[in-house]
């Protein structure tokens, strides 16, 4: 569904060319939620592609596939979610580079740990969902020689695991670079 969408975004863009690209930042998550209890966030990182399709100057699709390292820490336990994700979003774009964006994104769980450091272990999370779906908004910039930045905020709209009322959230900030391809 996202590909065919992409192409028909492809086929009506008028005024600017495709651009694809690469993308990495620093993601700060956490859970929110009747179980987030004394959690805190964690830090971590992602990268991936991206393409933006434009319908015109001021609207645009992008669609991304990226590696997400996500978690949370609680007492004694660092857990860590490690997902392929697809973030497809809408952008609001200014002459001057400058765009907001919002949309959805769906994520597939590649691998689920938990770090119990109290006594020095790392063990598998049984038990976990293996498909996540959330919102995003978002803000960045994007410099006419390629060069960007970005803030962006994903909140799940589905729990992490299938015993523990607990949703992801994530603010992710980064760097990308596009190139633009033709017509």
């Amino acid at each position: 569904m996202a590909l065919i969408l992409a192409l028909a975004f492809l086929s009506n863009a008028q005024s600017t060319n495709v651009q694809y690209g690469l993308k990495a930042g620093l993601n700060v998550s956490g859970l929110t939620g009747k179980e987030a209890g004394a959690t805190h966030n964690l830090n971590s990182w992602y990268a991936g592609v991206q393409a933006t399709l434009p319908f015109s100057k001021v609207f645009a699709f992008q669609p991304e596939l990226i590696y997400s390292k996500e978690g949370f820490r609680a007492p004694g336990v660092k857990y860590m979610y490690d997902f392929a994700r697809m973030p497809l979003t809408f952008q609001l774009r200014h002459h001057t580079g400058v765009y907001a964006e919002f949309g959805a994104q769906v994520g597939v769980m590649i691998k689920a740990t938990a770090d119990a450091f109290v006594i020095d272990q790392k063990m598998d999370i049984p038990d976990m969902e293996t498909f996540n779906t959330g919102l995003i908004m978002g803000a960045g910039y994007r410099h006419p020689s390629g060069i960007g930045a970005n803030v962006r905020y994903a909140s799940s709209l589905s729990n992490v695991g299938k015993e523990l009322d607990g949703k992801l959230t994530t603010l992710s900030i980064g760097l990308s670079f596009s190139l633009e391809g033709k017509k």
